[in-house]
């Protein structure tokens, strides 16, 4: 029995090596475009000993959408496979990080005005009132980074040309870690503008600044896209330069993470990646 297990086994490593070569080495980086959008209450559950998210926040109007940065960025490597049997067709499978800054997100402002002085005229006894306003504004972030296994088929179009183009569809999977959950209010006497500099991390000197920071357990993030690209051989001449291919890929697709203590977030949107390869075969 032993050794028709072990036949059996050492027949199909054989049709595997001889059906599937090496294509070449991929290397990309990129970053993700997306909505991220979370709730007061999702902050709540994953910070539950804030003290700026259990305050009243009913006079806070929400932000449709005020993140700046890019919610999520990648870079990953992979290997490309050649079957025998479908020659236009190649696999790609390897590993991406990916540092996704506002998983979740979510924030808001209110302007209040009050008089900051009151103005007599000498001569018919006429009151001018001088008045100011203030910004009160939060903005609440959960961020992680994931290592998942990637794996996609592409098929090309002009294989052979300079200019090659190619699409497909992939899948990835992995797991969270350095989940944290940032929390920040700002007070502004003379108003801001929707805290764009507290979002970056740029504080103006005037006014008030909170922050708290807490650490998250880890979840885990799944990924369905379809590839979309445009490929350019360096060289068609020099040896040197014709293994060496650069190309620029679109991913559209959706996204989806399981955060520990909240569920799972769903966002669709598109990764847009540059990227180098090396031709083997």
């Amino acid at each position: 029995m032993k050794k028709l297990v072990l036949s059996v086994a050492l027949f199909s490593w054989g049709c595997f090596q001889a059906q599937v070569s090496i294509e070449g080495v991929y290397l990309q980086s990129g970053a993700f475009f997306g909505a991220s959008k979370g709730s007061i209450a999702d902050f709540q559950t994953l910070a539950p000993q804030s003290v700026l998210l259990h305050q009243d926040l009913s006079a806070y109007q929400s932000y449709p959408f005020f993140n700046l940065s890019f919610p999520g960025q990648s870079q990953s490597l992979s290997v490309g496979l050649k079957m025998g049997k479908m020659p236009n067709a190649t696999l790609r499978l390897g590993l991406m990080h990916t540092n996704q800054n506002n998983a979740l997100s979510t924030g808001g402002s209110y302007t209040e005005s009050f008089r900051i002085d009151t103005l007599t005229s000498s001569q018919t006894g006429d009151q001018f009132f001088v008045d100011s306003f203030s910004t009160h504004s939060y903005n609440a972030t959960y961020s992680q980074e994931q290592l998942r296994l990637d794996a996609s088929l592409i098929f090309r179009y002009k294989a052979d040309k300079r200019w090659s183009f190619f699409g497909g569809i992939g899948a990835n999977f992995g797991l969270s870690y350095n989940c944290v959950t940032n929390i920040h209010h700002h007070v502004s006497p003379y108003g801001d503008f929707g805290g764009m500099y507290m979002f970056n991390d740029m504080l103006f000197d005037s006014g008030t600044h909170e922050q708290e920071t807490f650490e998250n357990k880890g979840g885990f993030g799944f990924g369905v896209y379809a590839p979309l690209g445009i490929d350019f051989q360096v060289g068609k001449k020099r040896e040197f330069w014709m293994p060496v291919h650069l190309y620029m890929e679109l991913r559209p697709g959706f996204n989806i993470n399981q955060i520990a203590g909240l569920g799972t977030s769903f966002s669709a949107g598109n990764f847009s990646n540059i990227g180098l390869r090396f031709q083997i075969k």
